[in-house]
């Protein structure tokens, strides 16, 4: 595993129950994180890891498809789901472009 022995740590913590638990259990298990991961805390940290990149490319892709540069949540959640995105939901007035 890749770790960095300095710079700054951000703590992930989530709780999920029910059919969503198992839905990350087949995750974990179609993409063999027991192969790579000899504890819990090694698993979710490359699951996070690989989520967080699949995050960012989806954030690339909806600010190319959209031109908005920085997408509110809900926009972003409807674009996953494949779902139209509401004009109120396009662009967030409150934040300002500046140009370098």
């Amino acid at each position: 595993m890749n770790k960095l022995a300095h710079g700054r740590i951000k703590r992930v913590a989530a709780e999920f129950r029910g059919d969503e638990a198992i839905e990350i259990e087949l995750l974990e298990v179609r993409l063999r994180l027991g192969d790579i991961a000899r504890t819990r805390l090694e698993a979710d940290t490359q699951l996070i890891r690989l989520a967080f990149k699949a995050l960012t490319r989806s954030i690339d892709d909806y600010c190319a498809k959209t031109g908005s540069r920085y997408p509110p949540y809900r926009a972003l959640r409807s674009f996953l789901a494949g779902e139209p995105a509401l004009e109120s939901e396009a662009e967030d007035p409150r934040i300002v472009s500046i140009t370098k």
